[in-house]
């Protein structure tokens, strides 16, 4: 809460359901060391965080500093795509990804060894 810059009642006016909201109150005030998934998760929609940063900022878990960068983003949105694909096509799009990130590395290989070539035409884009 003190990372999100709330105060208890705060929070709790985040949480949507009475029960969800004396669930909540109960792991604030100690009075439940096991809760269950659900009020984690409501919790975490509260803070507006995932379940892994929730994790991390209760210090149960080191935080661990994440690329953040549009790239990254956009390369995590193509891969959550793909793996809404059917399985056949699925397939078809890892085939892709392998052969393209193969040719990358030959490229990069043999511009390390003369200093330079321009970028394979077929992935130039």
């Amino acid at each position: 809460m003190r990372a999100k810059g709330l105060i208890r009642r705060q929070l709790l006016e985040r949480v949507q359901r009475e029960s969800s909201r004396w669930a909540v109150y109960r792991i604030l005030s100690g009075k439940s060391a096991d809760p269950r998934l659900s009020t984690v998760l409501v919790l975490c929609q509260a803070l507006d965080v995932s379940p892994t940063e929730l994790i991390q900022m209760g210090g149960f878990v080191p935080h661990i500093d994440r690329h953040n960068t549009s790239l990254d983003v956009r390369l995590r949105q193509a891969f959550a795509a793909a793996q809404a694909l059917p399985s056949d096509v699925r397939e078809l799009a890892v085939t892709q990804i392998e052969s393209a990130i193969k040719i990358l590395r030959q490229w990069e290989e043999q511009r390390d060894k003369e200093s330079g070539p321009s970028m394979p035409e077929a992935v130039s884009a």
